[in-house]
């Protein structure tokens, strides 16, 4: 099921920034943060990671020349770095790394980024919003016992 919600939240993001002209934190977020909804405290420490990576990176670019591409390299590139130092001193280091722990490593980024691009009320609004949907629609159709006949390679 985590397959088809990242890539249904992808298309759930692509409707709603064509409707709204609203990011609701890019492609990928609103589908992972929809998987982290059983988890609260997950959920506010990407976005808390978020922030933290955008107040970094908007420091830096009083320093450094940063924009477009670069700029966008390091948000990923800060949010990982911060993401691997707070999993080390949570002692929580020892997970493979699998597709999911990668994708957690990028969100908060990828997050910061359109945090920086659009504010912090419409991105997370909207992000929350896709994401508590794609979820809400998922629990209907796993409550109602269909299938959504996506023959997904397991």
């Amino acid at each position: 099921m985590a397959d088809e919600l990242i890539i249904f939240g992808a298309l759930a993001s692509i409707v709603f920034l064509e409707l709204t002209q609203i990011s609701p934190g890019g492609i990928i977020v609103p589908g992972y943060i929809a998987l982290l909804l059983d988890d609260p405290m997950r959920v506010a420490s990407t976005i808390a990671l978020s922030l933290v990576t955008w107040g970094v990176v908007r420091s830096l670019s009083e320093v450094v020349i940063l924009f477009g591409r670069r700029r966008f390299a390091v948000f990923i590139i800060v949010s990982f770095l911060l993401r691997y130092l707070t999993g080390l001193l949570a002692a929580t280091e020892s997970l493979p790394m699998t597709t999911a722990v990668v994708i957690g490593y990028l969100v908060p980024g990828i997050l910061a980024h359109e945090i920086d691009r659009q504010g912090a009320v419409k991105t997370l609004s909207s992000m929350l919003l896709v994401a508590v949907a794609l979820k809400l629609v998922f629990l209907a159709i796993v409550a109602s016992g269909q299938s959504l006949g996506v023959p997904w390679p397991r």
